[in-house]
């Protein structure tokens, strides 16, 4: 599709909301959001993290208590990416506060624009750039029928929602690294360089059949498992690496000679530092990695 010039749209998050709705949602709910969705008319939003349940996300405290209207939702969540454009959000709260703590979690679709209560704060990252936001529910009320999937098994979703985060992560098309410019400048480089850069490219090739298999397992029905894990471990490395051999070969001298190409290896090399931490630390997709893949018994 690339060198025929078709340009396919970054759903961005909505791509791993898309595969959970298909999953769990409701007719209701699939013929009212997909559509847009994958028009690109309606743009989302993940409200998953706290303060003080990141990594171990089941520890989250945000509150959803029913009523004869609905849900209230109270809480905070925290490093929501483009929580202030989004039109909806994906919400995991807690509703049973005395169940063992994954099962007393349960996942809603929260409107962003009309549900009221809702305070956004922007965060300022090293780029400049505030991506990231604080999110503040003040007693906002949720039509019944904003659950996705039972109630109490809010974490069922949510795994689903958290595999395809790592798919679409580890996407090469997700991230701008770079790569295709060092292969196009590598001509006029050493040796030893352009070896740099072959097994780069490599690398690239290698992960592009990582991703077709986990598309193939998508389209065959099934849930993206440890190997969306294994797929960011090694992707979220790569781009570093990406990044890293961009801004080394600039140099300053080159960044003041070229004042755009410097800009875009700085910004792609401070990017490619939040990799490790976004969609599941690296030190999490490890422990995924060492459980469900080979075997090892749990840390």
């Amino acid at each position: 599709m690339r060198e025929q010039g078709i340009r396919i749209g970054d759903l961005s998050i909505a791509t791993w909301v898309v595969p959970s709705l298909i999953a769990y949602g409701t007719e209701e709910q699939r013929e009212r959001y997909l559509p847009a969705t994958l028009r690109g008319d309606l743009q989302w939003c993940q409200l998953f993290s706290e303060p003080d349940a990141g990594s171990d996300l089941a520890a989250l405290r945000t509150r959803a208590v029913r009523t004869d209207e609905g849900w209230r939702i109270t809480g905070q969540k925290v490093w929501t990416s483009a929580a202030r454009t989004a039109d909806h959000g994906i919400l995991l709260a807690r509703t049973d506060p005395d169940a063992p703590r994954h099962r007393g979690l349960t996942y809603f679709l929260v409107d962003m624009k009309e549900a009221r209560g809702i305070d956004i704060r922007p965060l300022r990252e090293i780029t400049g750039e505030s991506l990231f936001n604080e999110v503040y529910f003040d007693d906002v009320l949720l039509p019944a029928d904003a659950v996705v999937g039972e109630v109490g098994g809010g974490w069922r979703v949510a795994r689903n929602t958290l595999g395809n985060e790592r798919v679409h992560m580890a996407d090469q098309m997700t991230f701008d690294t770079g790569l295709e410019a060092l292969i196009a400048r590598s001509a006029g480089l050493d040796e030893t360089v352009r070896a740099r850069i072959g097994a780069l490219a490599a690398e690239a090739h290698a992960l592009a059949c990582i991703g077709l298999r986990a598309t193939l397992q998508q389209v065959s029905g099934s849930e993206p498992g440890a190997g969306a894990s294994v797929r960011k471990l090694v992707q979220t490395l790569h781009q570093q690496r990406v990044a890293e051999l961009t801004l080394e070969l600039l140099g300053p001298q080159g960044a003041v000679d070229e004042p755009a190409a410097g800009e875009r290896a700085l910004h792609g090399f401070l990017m490619s530092r939040c990799l490790t931490i976004a969609g599941g630390t690296t030190q999490i997709q490890l422990n995924v990695v060492a459980e469900r893949v080979l075997g090892l018994p749990r840390d």
